[in-house]
């Protein structure tokens, strides 16, 4: 692929990516109305709260291992349209208010996103120079993570100004256009030199390689701690927390998720400069990253007993972002032990660890209402996870 397909295409992956993180983080502000949804329901609305939140990680998860093997068999151009078009119906069907409708649109929605961040670790394993694949990946991030900026305030007021209905309408019309980008844009057809099935037997094989890897289980489940814990914090775990010991209202809260998202935002492709260029590792940030992120959630549980304040609250958050952007290594870390041309299987295994984590962490929500426990889980996780990263491999 030359230079600039491969910037057209990471150009459409990465526009892509800003829309599933939309969806992925916006139920983090959207409890007004599911209580107005339970209430019109008769549904309890901790239970539909925490599935809403849960289901698009349940199926994104679920996704993982068949959308690697799939990128790397089907080729991104195929396998990004088709899951697009997904996307695009579960957007449709979130539209409608009806909560059964609702619940089966956060399910396609999880199942068609699940596509696209492996397309991109695929096409910058397989196409891009390796020393600038945390840089890419870093930037990556920091797209989606404009998604997670859009997700808060001004979603928020989009919502309030025009309703969910035509808010998640608007947002189907732009999903839709953009999942029939990669058919033009992208040139990527898969490791298949003999047809799909052919393409589909060598994935498979890789997956059963990564599968029995120390380096990759230890990789995955440092995700649990760290960025795991961070999107269910900023999709459901956040706004109860924030609620429930600081007393902020709906803008309050989506103002702090805001600035979890802002320096995330700002600092990843830092991280990934860092990593690439000026330490040219990847163990190291990975290490600290996660002892950082135990801390940070450790300070978090005792946060409302020290320090009560809302100021004190929004310079947590900001910091929570930046902390969260150290987690950016574990995906290079995935697929760099690896041949590139699989970049897409052994980056999912990887993924499905992380995100369903995510998916339990929300699913507690039915059995736990106190989100100070959850804090705890999160940093015990972290702590453990930083431990194990101490024997996996330098990459880079």
């Amino acid at each position: 692929m030359s230079k600039r397909r491969l910037v057209s295409a990471l150009a459409v992956l990465y526009a892509l990516y800003f829309v599933v993180y939309v969806h992925r983080t916006i139920t983090g502000v959207l409890k007004p109305e599911f209580e107005h949804v339970s209430l019109q329901y008769g549904i309890d609305v901790a239970l539909l709260s925490s599935t809403m939140a849960s289901a698009y990680f349940y199926a994104y998860s679920s996704m993982q291992l068949p959308g690697g093997v799939l990128a790397d068999a089907l080729g991104v151009k195929r396998y990004t349209a088709i899951s697009g078009g997904i996307m695009t119906l579960g957007a449709l069907l979130f539209s409608t208010t009806n909560p059964q409708l609702m619940i089966i649109g956060r399910i396609l929605i999880g199942a068609g996103a699940a596509a696209i961040y492996i397309s991109i670790q695929r096409v910058i394993g397989v196409y891009a120079d390796k020393n600038s694949g945390g840089t890419l990946t870093g930037l990556a991030l920091s797209i989606g993570n404009l998604g997670a900026l859009f997700a808060t305030m001004p979603a928020r007021s989009l919502i309030d100004s025009f309703g969910l209905p035509a808010f998640f309408l608007g947002l189907t019309a732009v999903t839709a256009f953009l999942s029939i980008s990669p058919l033009f844009s992208i040139e990527d057809e898969g490791v298949s030199t003999r047809g799909v099935m052919d393409g589909l037997k060598k994935a498979i094989g890789q997956l059963k390689v990564v599968a029995r890897s120390y380096h990759s289980i230890a990789v995955a489940l440092a995700y649990t701690g760290t960025y795991s814990a961070i999107l269910a914090f900023q999709s459901y775990w956040g706004y109860e927390y924030m609620q429930t010991y600081f007393h902020l209202t709906k803008s309050e809260a989506a103002q702090a998720l805001f600035l979890l998202a802002l320096a995330f935002l700002l600092s990843v492709p830092l991280v990934g400069f860092i990593s690439d260029t000026v330490l040219r590792k990847r163990k190291p940030i990975l290490i600290v990253g996660c002892l950082l992120h135990s801390l940070a959630w450790f300070t978090a549980a005792l946060l409302p007993l020290i320090a009560p304040s809302k100021s004190t609250l929004y310079a947590f958050t900001f910091l929570l972002g930046l902390i969260a952007s150290t987690h950016m290594v574990i995906s290079p870390m995935s697929r760099e032990a690896y041949p590139p041309e699989f970049s897409g299987t052994t980056f999912a295994f990887v993924n499905l660890v992380g995100f369903l984590a995510v998916a339990i962490y929300q699913s507690l929500g039915i059995f736990i209402g106190d989100p100070l426990i959850i804090l705890k889980i999160f940093g015990v996780s972290a702590l453990i996870t930083g431990i194990m990263a101490i024997k996996t491999r330098e990459t880079l």
